[in-house]
């Protein structure tokens, strides 16, 4: 089952530095729900957490890699995650421009949902995957406005 989601918000950071935190897949990890642990070497992360999807609960592991890198504009993250009987193939796209004084990210989430999690149907799991990508984003904003 494919899924998509898109948005933006804006920080009052500076693009390069709202850039450089992004493109720092440690903390990207970090602002995953659940997060447990992540180790950061060659490019590539690996992230465990705590998996809590509707009714499918239990730990989960999540790779990925920078894989276009245009500084200090866009980036893109490919990865893969596995756990509670599902798996996710994905892709994590965004985006920075200047924006007011600070700096507009621009985001775009694709990914191919198997197993337990895909035979919810798209009923059922877009309300909850769509909460899960939300609060990524939510983590990831608070982060940037509260590391500066």
């Amino acid at each position: 089952m494919r899924v998509r989601y898109s948005g933006e918000f804006t920080v009052s950071r500076p693009p390069e530095e709202v850039f450089d935190f992004l493109a720092d897949l440690g903390n990207l990890a970090r602002s995953f729900p659940g997060f447990k642990s992540v180790e950061v070497r060659d490019g590539e992360f690996e992230s465990e957490l705590r998996l809590s999807l509707g009714p499918l609960r239990g730990d989960a592991r999540v790779r990925g890699r920078l894989v276009e890198v245009e500084r200090p504009r866009r980036a893109l993250v490919r990865g893969s995650g596995r756990g509670a009987g599902s798996t996710l193939d994905f892709t994590l796209e965004f985006r920075v421009e200047p924006a007011g004084g600070g700096s507009r990210v621009s985001w775009v989430f694709e990914g191919s949902v198997g197993g337990l999690a895909a035979s919810m149907g798209a009923r059922v799991l877009d309300p909850l995957a769509r909460r899960l990508i939300s609060s990524v984003v939510s983590n990831v904003k608070s982060r940037l406005e509260g590391s500066g």
